[in-house]
């Protein structure tokens, strides 16, 4: 049975729940004191203090509190507090309301070039300021980049960063997300803050051309990295660009360590040279920097307002009114006038209505509740571009515990030990074994096969 979700952490009121993952959850919470909103990143206490595989997990959290925590800028997440509460470890975060880059692409794959540029400008001062601080992310990719309401770009995630002269052996240089991992961090050398360069260099490359720079499963990319150079971005005739940074691409992309730009800021310099001699008007993107803060010129945060606002329009589309209105008002039987509140999150990071259900019904407490919440919206569907479909009561059914240890099984051949703690977790929410299948092809990398990650899983079906 799952667990209710607490009232408080810490000093910390409870608002509502931002997103669940296999390790813990993310709530949103209220400082009482100077009531001030934040976002609570939880992990449970079992896996702190776990004598195994699962407890690099732990070290990750750890090590975001303590990296991100020494930093202080605009376009970082702010680390307010780290802190334990029971069987709850919990991080105190700066509530950030936008979406992430990784979803902004999947609605808007083509960025005109005021935008992307100042996405770029903003990532590379974030990242100077980290760097100067002795922090490198070693993870920077769309997904851990948040574009706000008011067109500011945030970085988040820092569970991976570096910090100079730390000892954290249980952390090594080989983690990453393939694609935007150096060569260096492939090879398990020695790093230093250019991985983030690298990073951002193939970032810069996915805006440019609405594609990777390295593409193919992860051995392909691995090899790819290491011995490959990728087309320039002028080269390829899916993007027509007034803007022509090849050399300043290839340069951040370098596979010599020694080849790529030494800093951040030295790479953002590069970038804004070029963009104002090839792109008209292209000098007015770039604001002065006053201290640390980034000064976003209006017309291009405009721009990428409205590219974020797209994205929102994508997803809340899915559903009409009338849809939503009941969904609200099934909630708010169990939550009370939190629910209207809670349905717009869930809308804006739900892909379909399954999914909408099922992030809204983890607000309700209890098993038996969530049971009678889902049969109560049994009959609504979606509209619009998406197919209409309909979650019934039917739809509830048990998980065999024969199938929970083949999903067991076969997701251990590509996660590890740490397979047994994300199956439990995603039975927790898991409306049945379908469902079930689905929640667990989502906590996979982008490096597994999806497809074929699920086909093994339906196996057990049979």
């Amino acid at each position: 049975m799952a667990a209710a979700h607490p009232d408080k952490l810490g000093k910390y009121a409870i608002n509502g729940v931002l997103g669940v993952g296999a390790m813990g959850t993310v709530y949103q919470g209220t400082d009482p004191v100077i009531q001030r909103r934040v976002a609570l990143k939880t992990i449970h206490r079992s896996l702190v203090d776990a004598d195994n595989e699962v407890a690099l997990i732990a070290a990750r959290f750890r090590n975001e509190a303590q990296a991100a925590g020494r930093l202080t800028h605009p376009g970082i997440v702010s680390i307010y507090e780290y802190g334990e509460d029971g069987d709850t470890a919990f991080i105190a975060m700066e509530f950030v309301e936008g979406q992430d880059l990784s979803k902004v692409l999947a609605a808007n794959g083509i960025m005109s070039e005021p935008v992307l540029l100042q996405v770029m400008d903003q990532l590379l001062a974030a990242l100077d300021y980290a760097h100067a601080q002795g922090v490198w992310h070693r993870d920077i990719k769309p997904a851990n980049l948040i574009l706000t309401r008011s067109g500011q770009l945030k970085i988040t995630d820092f569970g991976i960063a570096r910090i100079r002269d730390a000892s954290l052996t249980q952390v090594t240089s080989t983690i990453g997300t393939h694609g935007y991992m150096a060569p260096e961090q492939y090879r398990g050398e020695d790093i230093d803050q250019r991985v983030d360069i690298f990073a951002a260099g193939a970032l810069l490359y996915r805006l440019l051309t609405n594609q990777g720079a390295f593409s193919g499963g992860a051995e392909q990319i691995m090899y790819k990295v290491l011995n490959e150079q990728p087309p320039a971005p002028s080269t390829l005739t899916t993007v027509k660009r007034d803007l022509q940074v090849d050399t300043v691409v290839m340069k951040a992309l370098a596979k010599k360590v020694l080849d790529r730009y030494t800093s951040a800021g030295e790479f953002r310099e590069a970038l804004r040279l070029h963009a104002a001699k090839s792109v008209s008007g292209a000098a007015a993107l770039f604001g002065a920097l006053t201290g640390d803060e980034t000064v976003v010129e209006p017309l291009a945060a405009a721009q990428l307002l409205q590219t974020v606002a797209q994205t929102h329009a994508v997803a809340s589309g899915l559903w009409d009114a009338d849809a939503l209105s009941t969904l609200e008002r099934a909630l708010a039987s169990f939550v009370g006038p939190l629910a209207k509140i809670l349905v717009k999150k869930a809308v804006a990071t739900s892909a379909n209505f399954d999914s909408l259900v099922g992030a809204v019904a983890q607000h309700v407490p209890s098993d038996g509740d969530r049971a009678r919440f889902i049969s109560s919206v049994s009959k609504l569907g979606t509209t619009g571009s998406a197919a209409r479909s309909a979650v019934s009561a039917a739809s509830v059914q048990s998980i065999p515990d024969a199938f929970v240890a083949h999903a067991t099984k076969v997701l251990t051949q590509h996660m590890g030990p740490i397979a047994k703690v994300v199956v439990k977790k995603a039975q927790a929410q898991a409306r049945n074994p379908e469902h079930l299948i689905d929640l667990l092809a989502q906590q996979c990398g982008p490096d597994v096969d999806s497809a074929s990650l699920i086909q093994a899983l339906r196996k057990g079906l049979l």
